[in-house]
């Protein structure tokens, strides 16, 4: 393994830490520790790797929830503040609105119009992936299919099933060029493990199986967020469940590259807790 894919792989493990862990006090000791780094030296690896400080990082995944949260839930202003590591609501709007340019009473009147769709609760099975990260624009995510599709040519894994993405971040929040994606392909565990080592950016992960609200989107990726925004702002409000603080997951039925842009089809997939 190279020093390269060897440093990009330790703070990729930290960053899905984070991602996992934004309810916890998560320490920059620890953090290095977890990328087998010197304090000293992972403040820098950290960020000449992802271009943020580390705890930056941190408190924009916080905030970043946090407007989702204000805009999808029922919470309280006061209990968001709370759950994004704020300790008082004065603190939690003076970091809401340098971020956001608005208090966060005022972003939540804001939450846009919801469109009809058809969506059902359904049981998924758990899935394992190989996953190639992308950052960037959703909108040009498809230079990750590609890389996929090559690697995939290249070490003769079969492109049977359909793809699925991840898609962690939401563009009305977060900065395009800092959006994170996952370029899924539904891959046995052994089979992942034959590959041996893997290029920068690609990993095996896990999709968990469980209960899901399920979503299905008809027509181009350009009006998705339309059926992110009616699944979770009205149709899943309506029936009163928590969600799983985990990335939205994309299944997609049909391939983009093979139908034209109105006739594709994909669920959008989010577990609930």
């Amino acid at each position: 393994m190279s020093i390269e894919t060897a440093w990009v792989d330790r703070i990729a493990k930290v960053v899905d830490h984070v991602q996992s862990h934004l309810d916890e006090e998560l320490e920059p000791e620890e953090l290095a520790s977890l990328a087998g780094f010197s304090l000293h030296h992972f403040h820098r690896v950290f960020r000449g790797i992802t271009g943020e400080s580390v705890m930056g990082f941190v408190r924009r995944l916080r905030l970043e929830r946090a407007a989702q949260r204000l805009r999808f839930g029922r919470e309280s202003v006061t209990r968001v503040a709370f759950e994004a590591g704020y300790g008082s609501h004065e603190a939690f709007t003076r970091a809401f609105r340098a971020r956001f340019g608005q208090a966060p009473s005022e972003y939540r009147r804001e939450m846009p119009a919801a469109a009809a769709i058809d969506a059902e609760v359904r049981e998924e099975p758990l899935r394992h992936v190989l996953a190639l990260r992308y950052v960037g624009p959703y909108e040009a995510c498809s230079a990750a299919w590609g890389q996929m599709a090559g690697f995939a040519a290249q070490r003769r894994i079969p492109l049977d099933d359909v793809g699925l993405g991840l898609a962690y971040d939401d563009p009305d929040v977060t900065d395009a060029d800092k959006l994170r994606y996952d370029a899924c392909i539904p891959l046995d565990p052994d089979a992942i493990a034959a590959l041996g080592e893997l290029p920068p950016g690609y990993s095996a992960r896990t999709i968990p199986g469980g209960t899901y609200a399920v979503a299905l989107h008809h027509g181009s990726f350009e009006t998705i967020l339309d059926t992110y925004v009616a699944l979770l702002g009205s149709w899943l409000p309506r029936r009163g469940v928590e969600l799983a603080d985990e990335p939205v997951v994309e299944r997609y039925l049909r391939a983009p590259g093979e139908v034209a842009p109105e006739d594709q089809l994909t669920e959008v997939l989010v577990r609930l807790a």
